[in-house]
């Protein structure tokens, strides 16, 4: 896409502004992509039948379509720039630029042990599925018997399951990189001299409201599958679910005001 294409569609009224900030990015499962201009973004570079699989991370049509995405909005911001008489490459801005970096990244310090702790639960997530398959597999026998024996529904318990996982696995990194994002971004306001600036709402209250929407539903998600799997793995999936509560409860100290954050769309009244 180029600059001049992303210009004229984000200028279509319809599209709701900064709503792709505070989303999951689970598009599929969104009643507002519609009205979202990422989501435009990615699907005029597609083949609709193909969409779905060119926003899979492993697949390189979508870091190529994500590097097009990247390039169209720098023309345009140095358009912008340099309608305003701002020159992004001259060398004091630039110097200033990389001061304010490496202050964000000193003050942003003390808080990386929950960035961490974020991280150790996706790495624990992710060995626990890895492993589950004899779970997986003594579950789906069971199921199969109760289908056989007409008794009960297995093909919604199986669905449900799928489901549970399926959420987990969306979010385990997730939480991780939006809880980055607000520790990130809670520096740069700490840092912060313009009073106006101040007033404005923060983008890490926003980061972490849905860092915590996705541990909300990735504990529920654990909950139902440690019910569903009815004692196998008991202790894992607690241990787990210990593991990920104590980040929420970590995150909703670190950033008392997250979950009053109004998202664009998400939490407005429409």
């Amino acid at each position: 896409m180029k600059a001049d294409q992303l210009r004229a569609l984000a200028a279509d009224p319809r599209f709701i502004s900064g709503i792709y900030n505070y989303c999951d990015r689970w598009c599929e499962r969104c009643t507002l992509s519609d009205r979202c201009l990422t989501y435009a973004m990615e699907r005029s570079e597609d083949d609709p039948d193909e969409w779905g699989r060119a926003r899979d991370l492993s697949n390189e049509k979508f870091w190529d379509n994500l590097h097009r995405q990247l390039q169209a909005t720098i023309e345009t911001v140095r358009a912008d720039a340099k309608a305003r008489g701002i020159d992004l490459d001259e060398p004091k801005l630039q110097a200033k630029v990389i001061a304010q970096e490496r202050a964000e990244r000193r003050r942003a310090t003390k808080n990386l042990p929950l960035a961490r702790a974020a991280m150790a639960y996706a790495n624990a997530a992710n060995k626990w599925v890895e492993n589950a398959s004899p779970v997986f597999r003594s579950k789906g026998f069971e199921l199969e018997t109760l289908a056989r024996l007409e008794t009960g529904n297995p093909e919604a318990e199986a669905a449900e399951m799928a489901e549970f996982v399926e959420i987990i696995r969306w979010y385990q990194h997730f939480i991780y990189v939006k809880l980055s994002r607000a520790i990130g971004s809670r520096a740069n306001e700490e840092l912060e001299t313009d009073e106006e600036m101040k007033t404005f709402p923060k983008d890490s209250d926003g980061s972490a409201k849905i860092a915590l929407v996705a541990m909300d539903r990735s504990i529920a998600a654990w909950s139902g599958l440690r019910l569903a799997l009815t004692g196998a793995d008991d202790d894992e999936i607690l241990d787990l679910l210990a593991q990920l509560t104590a980040v929420r409860r970590e995150a909703e100290k670190l950033f008392p005001q997250a979950r009053a954050f109004v998202r664009p769309g998400f939490d407005e009244q429409r």
